[in-house]
């Protein structure tokens, strides 16, 4: 038995404990609970589709989750505040702004804890440098998406024509626009399904020039943190188990989640969702490890590296305090008040 697989067995026989004792204080309620993603089904939401598959919600104590995917409507983390559902997950930077704008809103676990959004272009453009898009058409997704772009433009004096981006890298692919957004456990890898070798792109990751935004994180309202303490603690400790499930099941974890997209009829691929569910699980275990009991920790220096780079671009006029926005409830295994 291999060091990792090691760890992986005792942090969700930990989890397992934990979950028990959480199922019996939860009997009584046993409401219904809603959980918002960010997009359509696939592997970057492996874990929570596995938790439900596989019953660890219902073992924390929690027989009702339901999954809700996201349908162009209002923005996850404006449901969560609508009363619309219960959590969400969302971008740290999302979540931090509507915070600092008076929402009332927390953060009860941060999953990922590296940022996966990049810039392409293509070698041959003559794009190799950041400089070197000044005066070239860069496509953005817009809204939250923007704040790394800009802050990068800034930060090495960039002044690029700036053009709307869709879902679609067809623009990109085309030559329409020099550079492209991207993520990297996602459009990235429809490039290369596109026909593009890697040494043909060239990449931006954020996360190299000082803008490693933690992405995916857990969510709710201050209410719901204060009165229902034992169902976040559920809910967050056992999406952790399904993506350290996810991670050590990588063939049963993909059956599953090729189910959910073929169900939504979304057009991708077992190799695309592949792709995905391994960079997911990178993005996961960056700086926590492998044991599962160390994930879903915001770690203060991320927290005022994306506060800071807010402040500075005038999204925000002052950043909440770390300790008022971030709630966990997990800390060695019980819930926190």
């Amino acid at each position: 038995m291999t060091r990792s697989s090691s760890l992986f067995r005792w942090g969700l026989a930990v989890a397992m404990a934990v979950l028990g004792g959480w199922a019996a204080a939860l009997a009584e309620e046993a409401k219904p609970v809603t959980l918002q993603l960010q997009w359509r089904p696939q592997a970057q939401f492996a874990g929570y589709i596995v938790a439900k598959e596989k019953g660890f919600y219902k073992e924390a104590g929690l027989p009702s989750v339901e999954l809700r995917w996201y349908d162009e409507g209002d923005p996850p983390l404006t449901r969560v505040l609508d009363g619309k559902v219960d959590f969400c997950t969302a971008w740290l930077a999302q979540a931090l702004t509507l915070r600092a704008k008076g929402a009332r809103l927390v953060s009860i676990a941060q999953i990922m804890h590296k940022s996966s959004l990049i810039l392409v272009a293509r070698r041959s453009s003559g794009i190799v440098k950041p400089q070197e898009m000044t005066g070239r058409r860069v496509s953005l997704w817009g809204a939250d998406f923007d704040v790394q772009p800009l802050a990068f433009f800034k930060k090495f004096d960039v002044r690029p024509v700036i053009v709307p981006q869709s879902y679609s890298l067809s623009p990109f692919l085309r030559g329409a626009v020099d550079v492209a957004s991207a993520m990297y456990y996602n459009e990235y890898h429809k490039l290369l399904e596109a026909g593009l070798r890697p040494e043909e792109i060239q990449t931006f990751f954020f996360s190299d020039y000082g803008f490693d935004f933690p992405e995916d994180g857990i969510c709710c309202t201050e209410v719901t943190r204060r009165e229902r303490p034992e169902v976040c603690a559920a809910l967050v400790s056992a999406s952790i188990k399904g993506w350290a499930y996810a991670a050590q099941n990588e063939t049963e974890t993909l059956d599953l989640v090729m189910k959910y997209c073929n169900e939504a009829q979304l057009a991708t691929n077992r190799n695309h969702q592949r792709w995905m569910l391994r960079a997911m699980i990178e993005l996961i275990t960056t700086r926590v490890g492998e044991d599962p009991a160390q994930w879903g920790t915001l770690f203060p220096d991320s927290y005022e590296n994306v506060a800071q780079v807010l402040r500075e671009l005038g999204v925000i006029q002052a950043s909440p305090p770390y300790n008022e926005f971030y709630r966990p409830v997990l800390a060695g295994g019980v819930t926190r008040p």
